[in-house]
């Protein structure tokens, strides 16, 4: 804290003093962890012959000198999602934190200091230390700061360069796992800034348990994971209830819904029964527009305007794609019927929207869906299979991103650039992770003879405080204590398949939940469901259908930082093309507008909203993680 007290007068002579990369030799302090790469799960993080280095040296008369800990601040943030605040889980005197903080001392010999700051204040806090020449050691740089503050703060020379902490740590984790060709080399290309140097880390999301769907046409940008498809689920009872079949086509699919609401099935004597599909929506995200609803993937759709073809980083817009008008056609039948409405159904508003009992279709995870509550005990939601609604067009299902990138850390050119590698190797560790994920090992889980692990039942084995205080930290730690960076590579359960086939013949999907069918069809006997969990059901629709006849998609863009001008280009054209493009949409949704007039109107943003401008400069800022990646630009 003193450090930013003084740092204005003593800005220049920092400047000159830290230009050079690390601070102390990295032999002073070690490396760190190493990748654990054996088959044993059991084993630990291996680790260098240096490590205990870190503790203690011998001096010529053999008497052990104590080496000072490095020391690191965090600006944390602390947004409320957990069970309880950093602050709330240091007074209930968590066990896993303590241990944290040891074993981070033990592993790394790393002492951080924590500054958490309220969500609500992070930006302006932020701003203020920039403005003063006095950042903490390491911060949440992108989503709280300004893309052109962020880039100019980076050529400016006010942020470490990432590369430059690695130097003091070559064979930590870090430096292994963001090396070419390796698990995470992508977090480099991500991170680029446009001269090439990177200087934030984004945050991984990694899926543990995933799909290569690679095959002799497509090599996809990225993996994919098992369990996050947004696929339609419909009411399964409902149909059972009128003897109607699984829907097979569009036209069946609505069909049902009409069925649904003229039956009045739910019985509440109004016509309330209908999809939430999201229509007229747009969350900017991905996850919330009008496109990725599940019904537009069936006509061949992307996601959304100006996103990433996950096949050859090429950026696509949906009011583009072949099936666009068939589409918006088809939406406007299911609106004019009322079975679909404008302006509700995101995914991630579930919960909600199934509460009434007024859902009959929803996009949303299988075994989510198979758990929302509906006020109806007979309720059932059921995955559909994949549709495909125009002959030579291939459906589209839409999966979380298996990697997301919506933060990302930074450190200040001043900090201790050992300290800042150690960090980074804890926060990159299988020994985070497992802490992290499942708790103290003896406390809160423990080894099962086969590899995997035994978590202890909460109310026969741990009380509910004990499970706090032992258990898996989500339920405070996520962003205020550390960076969310999920590295599942090294879960107990972390499978890559090449086939749906492959991946059920291991015992999927229960294998990565740790559980035999036995074991969750007793942990999910509450719930409805037919004969196979919902997960299992959608991967053998996949595998019916083939899975080289439909394509993927993710929901992130892999767009790296933009320069000045591409940034005056995007806040030129962004606010009124996007508006443009979704009002017209919307308007062939409703049918207050005709797709006949589509290409007319879509050249009406091309020569007056920039469009091609546009979709070029986010094409420009994919085409530079392309290249990283070893990829061909689409730009050239």
């Amino acid at each position: 804290m003193k450090k930013r007290v003084l740092a204005t007068l003593l800005a220049l002579l920092m400047l000159l003093a830290l230009f050079s990369a690390c601070s102390t030799k990295p032999e002073d302090t070690g490396s760190g962890n190493t990748v654990d790469t054996t088959d044993d799960k059991k084993d630990d993080v291996q680790t260098n012959d240096k490590t205990d280095d870190k503790t203690a040296d011998e001096t010529p008369s053999g008497d052990p000198v104590e080496v000072e800990p490095l020391q690191l601040e965090y600006m944390g943030r602390e947004s409320h999602q957990w069970t309880y605040t950093l602050e709330e889980a240091e007074q209930k005197g968590f066990e896993s934190l303590a241990y944290y903080e040891q074993l981070l001392l033990d592993k790394h010999n790393l002492v951080v200091t924590i500054s958490s700051i309220d969500n609500e204040a992070y930006k302006t806090t932020l701003s203020g230390y920039l403005a003063a020449n006095a950042l903490p050691d390491t911060f949440i740089s992108q989503s709280m700061m300004d893309d052109a503050l962020l880039v100019n703060s980076m050529l400016a020379g006010r942020f470490a360069d990432i590369d430059d902490i690695i130097a003091c740590s070559p064979d930590g984790n870090f430096a292994t796992l963001t090396a070419d060709g390796e698990p995470m080399n992508y977090l480099k290309a991500w991170s680029t800034a446009p001269d090439g140097h990177w200087y934030m880390v984004k945050n991984t999301d990694n899926a543990a348990i995933g799909f290569d769907f690679d095959n002799s046409e497509i090599d996809y940008l990225v993996n994919f994971g098992m369990s996050n498809w947004y696929d339609v689920c419909i009411r399964r009872d409902w149909l059972d209830k009128l003897n109607l079949s699984m829907p097979t086509t569009t036209e069946e699919f609505k069909d049902a819904l009409i069925a649904f609401q003229t039956n009045d099935i739910n019985g509440n004597g109004a016509s309330d029964e209908r999809a939430f599909l999201g229509f007229g929506l747009n969350e900017g995200n991905g996850i919330g527009t009008v496109f990725s609803n599940g019904v537009a993937g069936w006509f061949g759709l992307h996601r959304d305007n100006f996103v990433m073809d996950t096949v050859n980083g090429a950026v696509m817009s949906a009011i583009e794609d072949p099936g666009y008008t068939q589409y918006a056609n088809y939406a406007h039948e299911l609106y004019e019927n009322q079975v679909a409405l404008i302006g509700e159904g995101m995914a991630y508003q579930h919960a909600v929207n199934t509460a009434g009992n007024y859902c009959s279709a929803h996009p949303q995870y299988p075994n989510s869906m198979m758990t929302v509550s509906t006020g109806d005990p007979d309720s059932e939601y059921e995955p559909m299979p994949i549709i495909q609604a125009i002959e030579g067009v291939k459906p589209h299902l839409l999966g979380q991103a298996t990697v997301s990138s919506f933060r990302a850390i930074s450190f200040s050119l001043d900090c201790d650039y050992n300290a800042a590698a150690e960090w980074l190797n804890w926060i990159f560790s299988k020994d985070l992770f497992m802490l992290w994920q499942y708790g103290i090992e003896g406390k809160a889980w423990e080894w099962k003879d086969d590899g995997t692990i035994y978590r202890y039942r909460v109310g026969e084995e741990l009380t509910q405080e004990e499970e706090e205080r032992y258990g898996d930290m989500w339920c405070y730690a996520p962003w205020c204590l550390f960076p969310q960076f999920n590295t599942a590579i090294y879960d107990v359960t972390a499978a890559t398949y090449s086939s749906v086939d492959e991946a059920l013949a291991a015992g999927e999907p229960y294998r990565g939940l740790m559980t035999t069918f036995e074991e969750w069809k007793s942990q999910n006997s509450i719930y409805n469901w037919h004969e196979i969990s919902p997960q299992e059901r959608l991967m053998n629709m996949m595998n019916e259908f083939g899975t080289d006849n439909m394509q993927f998609d993710i929901t992130a863009n892999f767009e790296t930082l933009a320069t000045e001008d591409e940034a005056a280009i995007l806040n030129m054209y962004k606010s009124d093309l996007i508006l443009y493009l979704n009002e017209l949409t919307t308007s062939h949704i409703t049918g207050q507008k005709s797709t006949d007039t589509l290409e007319e109107d879509i050249q009406y943003a091309y020569d007056n909203l920039g469009m091609q401008e546009y979709a070029d400069v986010i094409q420009a800022r994919i085409d530079r993680y392309l290249v990283v990646l070893g990829r061909e630009p689409i730009l050239g």
